[in-house]
């Protein structure tokens, strides 16, 4: 049913008008009527009509400007302008704001209502099939934009990789939002896979991964150049990429952050858990294949550390990989909370420390590092408040 609103200062028109056909069995229906414009234009803001027919003679916002500001919110309204004078202005400032048709009240019988509803309701079908129509051809432009892109992040990452030229080519006519230095290849694999096969539908474990691609893609909006693919059984990819970034600590510290907010929202929203292998820096992006390699092979870790983890080399340009566990502003943050004796914020920020540290799953001494500066930390309490050592440590 097409939704239509009637707008009149005349309370007796509008029951006329209701009375002269019967509109549902035209495939419309009155959703509400109005005396004035301004009470019109609040009636559309809760009904949404598909038809406004209104007087064009009325106080206050008169038919003219109603219908202006009508379609300005409501572009694809039809609207029907109704006149007891035989007044061309008014015809042509109705039709030249958008009105589709135009009636005089004195000359209106049911067939001259209906021939112009009918041609209505002709148009807004039409509209809406076209609609459609497009719809569905964006769907379809889309789907294969994603599977031309699917298929090209395989290409990359196969044992035989295009030239550097036909990857350039590519990354442009697919606007893949990537460069092609610095990059980190995160090997992704859904936990328990063939377990959820077991219980879901094909099409079921579908939407299960296409929703899981959503969801990280979203969050990966903050973090640099990304691209996100599935792959088979499970699995998926993300390729990181900063062009303008030279730290490979800065870019480690990024990643982990993300991969960890995916973890956890997946974890949250879509009751699933996934493992990360995560490479090294790829310089080039033609030499990836061995960088997704190096990340797949990773993944393996799984099998004797258990699910829902990240798995790295913890070596960054010699030297261990260090994460950021504790920073010195926190500690002097530490510092000025127990001196002030702010309990309930000292708690949540040594529980956003741990968090970090549950998160990063650091190895053993990155943890004893922290651990050393909080107890220096308290050491130094002990010294400034001249506090006996076995009352904090007993």
């Amino acid at each position: 049913m097409l939704k239509t609103i009637i707008v009149d200062d005349d309370v007796f028109y509008h029951t006329n008008l209701k009375q002269l056909i019967a509109w549902e069995a035209e495939g419309f229906i009155i959703s509400g009527t109005a005396v004035s414009g301004a009470e019109a234009l609040r009636l559309m803001a809760t009904v949404t009509p598909d038809l406004l027919i209104t007087d064009m003679s009325m106080p206050g916002l008169n038919g003219v400007n109603l219908i202006r500001q009508a379609l300005e919110k409501f572009p694809q309204l039809k609207v029907i302008a109704l006149s007891a004078y035989e007044d061309f202005e008014y015809v042509k400032q109705s039709l030249k704001m958008g009105a589709a048709d135009y009636l005089l009240k004195h000359r209106l019988t049911p067939e001259t209502l209906l021939t112009v509803l009918r041609s209505v309701k002709r148009s807004i079908d039409q509209e809406k099939q076209e609609e459609r129509a497009q719809n569905r051809l964006e769907e379809q432009i889309n789907l294969g934009r994603s599977v031309l892109r699917r298929n090209f992040i395989k290409k990359l990452i196969s044992e035989e990789p295009p030239d550097r030229e036909k990857i350039h080519a590519g990354i442009e006519a697919l606007e893949l939002n990537l460069a092609t230095k610095n990059l980190l290849v995160a090997a992704g694999m859904i936990d328990d896979y063939s377990h959820l096969k077991e219980i879901y539908t094909a099409a079921g474990l579908g939407d299960l991964v296409h929703s899981l691609l959503d969801i990280s893609a979203e969050i990966l909006t903050d973090t640099g150049q990304t691209i996100i693919s599935g792959l088979d059984e499970g699995k998926f990819i993300i390729i990181f990429s900063f062009a303008d970034i030279c730290s490979n600590q800065k870019m480690y510290n990024l990643v982990i952050m993300a991969l960890n907010r995916i973890r956890a929202t997946l974890k949250r929203y879509l009751n699933i858990t996934v493992c990360f292998g995560l490479s090294d820096v790829c310089t080039h992006i033609r030499d990836l294949s061995s960088f997704y390699r190096q990340a797949e092979q990773l993944l393996e870790k799984r099998f004797y550390y258990g699910k829902d983890r990240i798995f790295y080399d913890q070596v960054v340009e010699g030297k261990p990989l260090n994460l950021s566990l504790l920073e010195v502003k926190e500690e002097k943050r530490l510092l000025e909370l127990v001196k002030a004796q702010k309990r309930e914020e000292l708690h949540r920020a040594l529980n956003t420390i741990f968090e970090r540290i549950q998160q990063y799953q650091p190895n053993l001494s990155a943890s004893k590092m922290v651990l050393v500066t909080l107890i220096t930390i308290v050491n130094r309490l002990i010294c400034d408040f001249e506090l006996p050592e076995e009352m904090v440590y007993a």
